[in-house]
């Protein structure tokens, strides 16, 4: 794992004599920002058994928060995943027919619908570090050095203190929305040279 002093190198040049604390806490914000926004990490997680529960929970790498549910399989052939903000009626209370996957938390999961016991269930989500993470993996840390540092300097050079540079801070801001936009677009198309295709529905 890649800790958050891996970016002192890229950051500390730009606001000498700021605090480490305060270069920690920078790095750690423009990481989660930046993998909140790009969408960039994304993991298979472990499959879980359908049963009886009531719910389940999504078992998580450590110093991780989910950012969005991607897609789900059961038994390896795809499984819908459903907005609870678009289901009609209370889906804790009420049966429906339609098999579906449902968070409201991003912790923990539901299965909607008459779902057999014994399917092995695996969700793909994208992460980003928890605010008491120390750092990241260090294949993304990597990939993703300088844009990162390009946000923990934004947020130094805003913080007052003798290395506040509010002009550099704005064109540190650029070039980390810009690096996210890119990135966000990258990722998307899972680093490849394929647009993934949306299935239309005119009804």
């Amino acid at each position: 794992m890649a800790t958050w002093d891996t970016w002192f190198s890229e950051v500390l040049v730009h606001a000498p004599g700021a605090p480490d604390p305060l270069v920690l806490r920078a790095v750690s914000r423009a990481a989660r920002e930046f993998f909140q926004r790009t969408r960039a990490w994304m993991e298979w997680l472990d499959p879980v058994a359908s049963g009886d529960a009531p719910d389940y929970a999504f078992e998580l790498p450590r110093e991780t928060e989910m950012v969005r549910i991607e897609r789900a399989t059961a038994d390896g052939q795809p499984f819908p995943v459903r907005s609870y903000r678009l289901i009609p009626s209370d889906w804790t209370r009420t049966d429906t027919e339609e098999r579906s996957l449902v968070s409201r938390d991003l912790q923990t999961f539901v299965l909607t619908g008459n779902t057999p016991a014994g399917l092995q269930l695996q969700a793909q989500v994208s992460l980003m570090p928890s605010r008491r993470a120390r750092g990241i993996p260090d294949h993304l840390a990597d990939r993703y050095l300088e844009p990162i540092a390009e946000g923990a300097k934004e947020i130094l050079l805003l913080t007052p203190g003798s290395f506040a540079d509010a002009a550099a801070a704005g064109l540190a801001r650029a070039k980390f929305d810009a690096a996210i936009a890119a990135h966000a677009v990258d990722a998307f198309m899972g680093h490849a040279g394929q647009v993934p295709r949306a299935r239309v529905s005119w009804f």
